[in-house]
């Protein structure tokens, strides 16, 4: 009899055990675009604004395993969206430009929880390149500080870039690197449209601009003397 309770009970706890793993695993399953898609569009609809063309998933994989967010970027339209949980935002502009070309995971809040920082460029006749981050428990998007001595120089550097970004981590601070490509722009130009891969930055002339770095749960950028 004792033995048939203790089987039982046994029986119980490996169920729960199971149960417990298949809803860990389930919270890590990705969405299908077509999934995502449904979730942008309520977002969208509450805007009333609608997706352009296709959507195709450039979440990197540092991002996905470091925050289990997707990040999926309208084709035509080259807006980008972040998704998780049912929820969606809207990550920067692509309105006349490339839309997101750099996305990395980064605890800028000190909360726990990786939060995004991204570059990103629109501007219909003025080309403008950006650096926000968002806090992914609140879907809210923030700008970088300017360092105190530098405020005229990084406010100009922020608002009037007329290039590209890549975002590189590191253990600190996050590299900014400006695109300069004279040669393959053509190239350079297609793979900002879609998100670059590894392959397509490095065959990209990078030149570095500044450095990103938190202090106080707060973003700033610095820029660097560059010759």
């Amino acid at each position: 009899m004792n033995s048939n309770r203790k089987f039982a009970e046994f029986g119980v706890c490996l169920l729960s055990v199971i149960l417990l793993f298949t809803a860990c695993d389930s919270k890590s399953e990705k969405l299908s675009v077509k999934e995502a898609e449904t979730i942008i569009q309520e977002l969208l609809g509450q805007q009333k604004v609608s997706l352009v063309s296709e959507l195709n998933e450039i979440t990197p994989p540092e991002v996905w395993s470091e925050t289990k967010h997707q990040i999926f970027k309208d084709s035509s339209s080259l807006e980008t969206f972040v998704v998780a949980d049912g929820k969606a935002a809207v990550l920067g502009i692509g309105f006349g430009a490339n839309g997101v070309t750099s996305v990395v995971p980064y605890d800028i809040n000190n909360d726990g929880t990786m939060d995004l920082v991204y570059a990103y460029s629109f501007g219909s006749g003025i080309h403008r390149s950006v650096i926000s981050w968002m806090d992914l428990n609140t879907m809210t998007e923030y700008s970088p500080q300017g360092k105190i001595e530098q405020p005229v120089r990084d406010s100009i550097q922020a608002s009037f870039r007329t290039y590209d970004l890549i975002l590189e981590k590191g253990k600190n601070k996050i590299v900014v690197y400006q695109i300069v490509n004279k040669q393959n722009k053509e190239d350079v130009y297609k793979a900002l449209q879609k998100y670059p891969s590894k392959k397509d930055i490095q065959s990209m002339d990078l030149k570095q601009e500044g450095l990103l770095y938190v202090e106080n749960d707060v973003l700033f950028y610095e820029a660097v003397d560059v010759k």
